[in-house]
């Protein structure tokens, strides 16, 4: 009968909480997304990697939410180029 072999933390499986919310940002240098587990431990992964805990926050850059980020980046798509979206914003003040 063959047996699970002993499975270091390391080695354990990080998985996004449910409707958490899900952010682009750099760490370490890397692209990639930031999100939370079910104990409200930050995960972050690039595209090709799993998630894994973040270990200093001091390398953590967020950026922006996906679902914001994405909206705006379709919407100044469909705008046209980088000329046209900087000449055609009104100048508001935030």
């Amino acid at each position: 009968m063959n047996t699970l072999h002993h499975i270091a933390s390391s080695d354990k499986l990080f998985t996004p909480r449910p409707g958490a919310p899900v952010r682009h940002s750099q760490y370490f240098g890397f692209s990639g997304y930031l999100t939370v587990d079910a104990d409200m431990t930050p995960l972050f992964r690039t595209s090709g990697t799993l998630w894994k805990p973040v270990s200093s926050f001091s390398e953590l850059i967020i950026l922006a939410e996906v679902g914001d980020f994405e909206c705006s980046l379709a919407l100044d798509r469909c705008a046209g180029d980088l000329a046209t979206i900087a000449t055609c914003r009104k100048n508001v003040e935030v």
